[in-house]
């Protein structure tokens, strides 16, 4: 494979909680089971040796910035001080034809606002909103807003909605069905703007609009996207995490040296990886004009793995290129 022809995709190598071990594991992991890609590590001085050391492949170039953005740095912080950084660099190989994509699990307010800053946004998008995929009883559901906007209108909600449609027929192949986000199903619940973007998401012929959903009921399957602020999704996102984890946790301390832990092992190693947060790992930045994924920082090397994976596959199906298709056939 020549190097015209194969994926590239910038990582911000200082956005992980456990530093150059979780990511030269994660990008050996990918480098062997996918053959087209590539990738730029963004370093800072203190990790580049130990990256390069760990990395020695034609398909892997590290390069060392001037410092990485701490992970409380907000967003007016990263625009004033993020030159130089190993996200501003990563960002930046995206906007000059570079690289194909970016993944980071640095701040997501710095991240959010330098993606803006240096990438732009697409037609009538004017915050970016973080999309991932969640665990339920049948398939994984996607979910969006996870955090970017904490407060948003009806507008944006119907917004949120047609980014996320496009999002899965890409990647997915398929048009999904869409709940939005309640404290109840009957037409009279909820808070006026949930009500109004109930309205406005029905009205559009080009979105499946089940009705409203439920927190408990978004496990259940029953929808392929759920739309809500980013304040409710953030809630609901960690509260999964941390049930499963609790679940898992619980279960170990119950079968711990028993017979029938041994027998069980099998079957709870299966269900452990099917839930774990790590396989669902890597939040889409939708409406930025370039590939943007959100690691979370404190995941593991094969949680980061998944990040870099859904980067590849969103360079690969132009997803940017299909948003803005569907945007700008909306005006």
């Amino acid at each position: 494979m020549t190097e015209a022809t194969r994926v590239r995709i910038a990582v911000d190598a200082a956005g992980t909680d456990g530093g150059a071990a979780v990511i030269s594991d994660a990008v050996e992991q990918v480098l062997a089971g996918h053959a087209d890609l590539g990738f730029v590590l963004l370093a800072d001085p203190d990790q580049a040796a130990g990256l390069s050391s760990r990395l020695a492949s034609e398909r892997v170039e590290v390069r060392v910035c001037e410092h990485a953005l701490p992970a409380d740095m907000n967003a007016a912080g990263a625009i004033r001080r993020g030159q130089g950084s190993t996200m501003w660099q990563a960002l930046e190989l995206v906007r000059e034809g570079q690289a194909d994509a970016v993944v980071s699990g640095g701040s997501t307010g710095a991240l959010m606002a330098l993606s803006r800053h240096l990438l732009g946004t697409l037609p009538g998008v004017e915050r970016p909103a973080l999309m991932a995929a969640i665990p339920t009883l049948t398939h994984p559901v996607w979910m969006l807003d996870l955090g970017a906007n904490i407060h948003v209108d009806a507008r944006r909600l119907l917004e949120f909605a047609q980014l996320g449609h496009v999002t899965c027929q890409v990647l997915e192949g398929k048009a999904p069905t869409i709940g939005l986000l309640n404290v109840g199903t009957e037409p009279g619940k909820g808070p006026d703007v949930i009500r109004e973007a109930a309205r406005l998401i029905d009205e559009d012929s080009a979105l499946d609009y089940a009705g409203f959903i439920e927190a408990d009921q978004v496990f259940s399957g029953t929808v392929d996207l759920v739309v809500c602020d980013g304040f409710a999704g953030n809630v609901l996102l960690k509260s999964a995490e941390g049930s499963i984890k609790l679940l898992f946790a619980s279960l170990q301390a119950e079968f711990r040296g028993s017979f029938c832990g041994l027998l069980a092992r099998r079957r709870l190693k299966r269900l452990h990886d099917s839930l774990d947060p790590a396989r669902h790992n890597g939040a889409p930045m939708l409406g930025v004009r370039g590939t943007v994924i959100k690691s979370h920082g404190g995941t593991c090397s094969r949680g980061f793995a998944r990040a870099l994976e859904l980067a590849a596959l969103e360079a690969r199906k132009n997803l940017v290129d299909c948003l803005e298709r569907q945007l700008l056939a909306g005006y």
